[in-house]
């Protein structure tokens, strides 16, 4: 009975996961959240994914611009991080969680999966 609770603990729900992975503005959470040690406020996520979108400096982008953002990551981002174990938040306060860090989405054979390739292109991108 104790080897079958110690793999319920292990497994991941990879549709969870995958499903979470789907979005680009996902991806992009997870690669900020994982560039930093100490958790983020949902301000400052909400920035980072506005600058991101609009490819702005902090400064130029417009505030609803923002506001959108953080309803966008508070609404519909975190749940689905959340829901696959990716991260936690504690009010403000967003981080990855442990379990997060074990997955291959942050190992250089992966990180394309996360981030994407450096040698792409801005025009492949916008094909």
């Amino acid at each position: 009975m104790a080897n079958r609770e110690r793999r319920d603990r292990i497994l991941t729900d990879w549709n969870r996961v995958f499903d979470a992975l789907a979005d680009p503005s996902r991806r992009y959470v997870l690669e900020y959240l994982h560039d930093r040690t100490d958790p983020v406020s949902l301000w400052d996520l909400a920035i980072a994914l506005a600058v991101r979108t609009t490819d702005r400096p902090p400064n130029q982008v417009d505030i609803q611009i923002v506001e959108q953002a953080q309803a966008g990551i508070v609404h519909v981002h975190l749940p689905k991080l959340e829901a696959a174990n990716l991260v936690e938040s504690n009010g403000d306060a967003v981080s990855l969680t442990d379990h997060a860090q074990t997955l291959p989405l942050f190992t250089p054979a992966y990180r394309g999966i996360v981030r994407p390739d450096a040698s792409e292109t801005d025009d492949d991108r916008e094909s």
